[in-house]
């Protein structure tokens, strides 16, 4: 019942929203937002900025506004940023209400769903008219940011899912390193090594059986994408076969129990290997960096591997992706001045410099390669990830289907019910699967 309010509530929120986009919105002329009687007749520009992320992206964020600001006298950038939890729920809430900030973080995930329904700047004449310059910038990620063959999106950086490790810990244990042909038979192994090794108190990872983003990991190793023509592939065996896998995990000490995972958020300081109590955590490879400087043991060293493959996987699930993007809303007042930035962002070598590979490896390929050389030690490790990754990978899927959010909340809040043995697993999982087919055709 829980899930079914939610879902009846986030469709509400939804429907609000396609309504607020059919009304109008940005024409995303290239003409200055001066013109048309609606800009500042002061002649200062005030934009709003949203994101998510740790408070390392937030303070190399707020830096890069401050440049782009001394840069641009005429222009002030209001930043207004949060963790991940929450972020598109009060940003659908934004949209529907006509009042979401000009500039956007945006996810792979969602870019479809908003872009469909209106609520995003189409970027394709600054693109054109290189007033936002992509020729250096990869391909495959322009492809990323467009729907319908219109640019909505650039792209911050190029990611890959990975398993962050403490390194120190595998050492102090005699344990051998992930490699890159780990399996998840490997990983279940040693994980419950570690736990029995370590004592009570002591986790061989973090229990990331409700992020489903992982699980698309998984489910691609069976050769086909989580999602297909607007429904979920997933079948109610793969379902159980990876709750299963959790479930031994939990019960051997090999993962988090319920209560540790309920109590965990996705804020980097408050996961499981940060607090010292957890070897491994599941992550994207631009939180390496994050991670090290959160982490409680300052003197322990973090490594990331390739997510574990299937013990008979027909195609590699490991991807490249768009870390984050950047995005304009479709009413904004300024179309102009919010191009302008997001080009300073990505194009411009000061700003890169700043942000480093914090949202990972940069899109634009002349300013990886000035870059490179002059990377510490950690970032480095990033930089070879990707190139690891790229070489033994397949292309990612399209975007997620329009209903994704309703989707992800109920994979989370199953995992959670199976956690804490609320029902029988194969009638839990059979609700979600008959839910999710629901909320995904109802979308389309």
């Amino acid at each position: 019942m829980m899930i079914t309010k939610k879902w009846v509530t986030l469709f509400c929120l939804s429907l609000l929203l396609f309504a607020t986009a059919c009304s109008g919105g940005s024409s995303g002329t290239t003409a200055s937002s001066d013109e048309g009687g609606k800009g500042d007749t002061s002649g200062k520009i005030e934009l709003r900025m949203t994101w998510w992320g740790s408070q390392t992206r937030h303070d190399l964020t707020t830096k890069v506004i401050k440049l782009f600001e001394e840069k641009h006298p005429g222009i002030t950038i209001k930043p207004e940023y949060s963790g991940w939890d929450g972020y598109f729920d009060k940003l659908t809430t934004q949209v529907a209400g006509s009042n979401a900030p000009d500039i956007l973080q945006m996810d792979y995930a969602f870019l479809t769903d908003f872009a469909r329904r209106g609520a995003l700047l189409d970027l394709t004449p600054y693109a054109d008219s290189q007033e936002l310059r992509t020729k250096d910038h990869d391909q495959s990620m322009i492809t990323a940011g467009s729907i319908d063959d219109k640019l909505y999106a650039i792209t911050l950086g190029v990611n890959a899912p990975g398993v962050i490790y403490d390194a120190t810990v595998f050492q102090e244990l005699g344990i051998e390193e992930p490699q890159e042909s780990w399996t998840w038979k490997d990983f279940e192994d040693i994980a419950t090594k570690i736990a029995a090794a370590k004592g009570d108190g002591f986790y061989g990872s973090a229990d990331i059986s409700g992020a489903t983003n992982m699980f698309e990991v998984f489910i691609r190793q069976t050769g086909k994408g989580l999602f297909d023509g607007g429904t979920i592939t997933a079948t109610n065996e793969e379902l159980q076969q990876w709750f299963e896998m959790w479930a031994a995990l939990r019960e051997s000490g090999g993962a988090t129990s319920a209560e540790v995972t309920a109590s965990t958020t996705n804020a980097l300081e408050t996961r499981p290997i940060s607090l010292g109590t957890a070897a491994m955590d599941f992550a994207w490879s631009n939180q390496l960096l994050t991670f090290q400087q959160v982490n409680k043991n300052q003197d322990h060293k973090l490594a990331i591997q390739v997510l574990p493959h299937g013990e008979n996987e027909k195609q590699i699930g490991e991807y490249l992706k768009p870390g984050q993007f950047l995005s304009g809303y479709a009413k904004t007042k300024h179309p102009k001045e919010v191009a302008m930035f997001i080009d300073f962002m990505v194009n411009d070598p000061e700003a890169t410099a700043i942000l480093g590979s914090e949202r990972g490896v940069p899109v634009n390929a002349s300013i990886r390669e000035q870059m490179q050389p002059t990377l510490p030690e950690a970032e480095q490790a990033i930089f070879q990830f990707i190139d690891t990754v790229s070489k033994h990978s397949s292309e990612i899927d399209p975007p997620y289907p329009q209903g994704f959010a309703e989707v992800d909340t109920s994979f989370k809040s199953t995992s959670e019910q199976i956690a804490f043995g609320q029902g029988s697993m194969q009638d839990v999982i059979a609700q979600f699967i008959e839910g999710a087919k629901a909320t995904l055709g109802s979308s389309q």
